[in-house]
């Protein structure tokens, strides 16, 4: 990559004064950010070492300017990680989800991760970055033919089973007893709460389509009852929720609590309901990768109120993330 002409088009870089380069300038962002230095002890540090020249307030200035230069920077390094497209009808598993980050003071969140796992590649092989307004969904992350995307609730939206199915993927994703309106293959609607009532102590599978239309996806309906402590566990909570705000347990939402409710666009051929299952189960990976991020790498831990200083820093953190993933994995003969 060349890290002078990045700067250059990202307008990062246009005036070397106080910074002699773009390296120089990538430097700074991550002493400012997985550093943990502030904005003036950096700057010290700097005019110290010979890293740049600059005030504080010129530091500051240099860092809200470079943003788009340090995602410029992430996506060069992810696209080395994501590597080519499967070949030859074989399927690569990923993990697709987001994660929140709050700014300090702030009474919510202020930023939203979208990010993609890959289990073969044991690391992160797509992010972006954006203001919480911005939902979750498939389109903020890379998908390719091959790719059989593993999401959970928050993704149960028809618009994103299609836009697998316009990238050529597959997808598993988890369902809520009220997220979809669920068809049967003669258009009719399916009473997805009969189905769990009569599924008992079985795993049960139905073909569906996902809305009503042109637009509908035909999906693998796959209905999993759940041990008998984790249902109790599941109901528990949702009367604790209910309970606070005043309202009466659904039965609905009790009965489906005790079933793992999902659907995939696999064919039978390629997995039966067993290991949709068992596929879906490896979505933890990418939950504990966001923990090891959050905590170890300090991602949660945003000092930069202003939203041009916070996205740097943000940024600065992936890029550091990446490059311990990546060298690890050169590193270990396989993964931890």
């Amino acid at each position: 990559m060349d890290l002078e002409a990045s700067a250059r088009s990202h307008r990062a870089l246009l005036r070397k004064r106080g910074v002699r380069s773009a390296a120089d300038l990538l430097h700074l962002a991550l002493l400012y950010g997985p550093g943990g230095m502030s904005l003036r002890a950096l700057a010290s540090y700097a005019t110290e070492t010979g890293i740049a020249d600059l005030c504080d307030v010129s530091l500051l200035d240099r860092l809200r300017n470079a943003p788009d230069f340090l995602n410029d920077v992430l996506q060069h390094l992810l696209a080395e990680r994501l590597g080519t497209a499967p070949q030859g009808g074989e399927l690569r598993l990923c993990m697709v989800d987001g994660s929140t980050i709050s700014a300090p003071g702030s009474a919510g969140c202020d930023w939203r991760l979208h990010a993609r796992y890959e289990s073969a590649r044991d690391g992160f092989t797509d992010f972006d970055l954006t203001p919480i307004r911005d939902a979750e969904a498939l389109n903020r992350v890379i998908l390719r033919p091959g790719d059989v995307a593993l999401c959970d609730r928050g993704f149960a939206r028809l618009r994103n089973f299609a836009d697998a199915q316009a990238n050529q993927a597959d997808f598993i994703t988890r369902i809520g007893w009220c997220s979809l309106r669920l068809f049967n293959l003669a258009g009719e609607r399916f009473n997805l709460l009969a189905a769990l009532a009569e599924a008992g102590q079985r795993v049960v599978e139905h073909r569906v389509r996902i809305g009503s239309g042109t637009a509908a996806v035909q999906a693998r309906l796959i209905l999993a009852p759940k041990p008998a402590d984790a249902t109790a566990r599941q109901q528990n909570r949702a009367q604790r929720r209910a309970n606070r705000s005043g309202n009466k347990t659904d039965p609905r939402t009790l009965l489906a609590a005790g079933f793992m409710m999902l659907v995939t666009s696999l064919p039978a051929a390629r997995a039966n309901a067993e290991q949709v299952l068992a596929l879906y189960r490896m979505r933890w990976q990418i939950e504990l990768a966001f923990k090891r991020l959050k905590s170890l790498g300090r991602f949660a831990e945003l000092r930069a109120d202003d939203a041009k200083l916070a996205r740097a820093w943000l940024l600065a953190h992936l890029i550091a993330a990446v490059l311990i993933e990546t060298s690890l994995g050169e590193d270990l003969d396989s993964p931890p």
